[in-house]
């Protein structure tokens, strides 16, 4: 099996006043044609989609063109939200997109997205985890203890079902650091999540 991982697209940046769009419409065009070549089996796009919550509109329109190419190439895609995402703006035409292969988790409701597929050694589920407030989920489950990221992450997995003994894939745009620390480490405002309870 082949995928394809992007992630931090941030499409619409701006750097010192200076728009990265037309860099990033090049980006795209030229994974356009590594799709073309390599054939992948499956797009993984992990997160920060757009540089802002509330993207311009040529950023939406750069992510609109990029989608539609995908859909062309009918080769599946698995999109989730990051921190600088917008639930509502990234799941905005979802429906039609999954309808056309293309997936997106943008808003934890409760349960993790799951798609399986098969290839030539069977069956692989792919989850995909959006990016999550520890509020967000605790609205889910309201009985459990949770009152950071870390712990809210823990139930989300822990209440996923997922399987152990089979091909699991997460998809998940997280700031994921050793097992050792004790204490909540920030990075860019995002919290950490302990490869413990990955």
């Amino acid at each position: 099996m082949r995928l394809l991982h992007l992630a931090d697209l941030h499409i619409g940046k701006i750097v010192n006043e200076f728009s990265m769009i037309d860099d990033q419409r090049y980006i795209l065009d030229e994974i356009l044609h590594m799709i073309d070549e390599q054939k992948p089996d499956g797009i993984l796009i992990a997160g920060d989609v757009y540089d802002k919550a509330v993207p311009s509109e040529e950023a939406v329109k750069v992510l609109d063109y990029f989608l539609r190419e995908l859909a062309d190439r009918s080769v599946k895609t698995y999109m989730i939200s990051g921190n600088h995402d917008s639930d509502e703006r990234l799941h905005f035409g979802s429906s039609f997109f999954e309808s056309h292969g293309i997936y997106i988790a943008s808003k934890y409701e409760g349960q993790l997205c799951r798609q399986t597929f098969s290839d030539e050694y069977g069956e692989v589920n792919l989850y995909l985890m959006p990016y999550v407030k520890a509020s967000q989920v605790k609205r889910f489950f309201p009985e459990e203890e949770i009152d950071s990221y870390d712990q809210a992450v823990r139930v989300i997995l822990k209440s996923a079902g997922i399987d152990e003994k089979a091909r699991n894939i997460l998809v998940a745009h997280q700031f994921v650091t050793g097992g050792t620390e004790q204490e909540d480490i920030q990075f860019g405002g995002s919290e950490n999540l302990s490869v413990r309870n990955v």
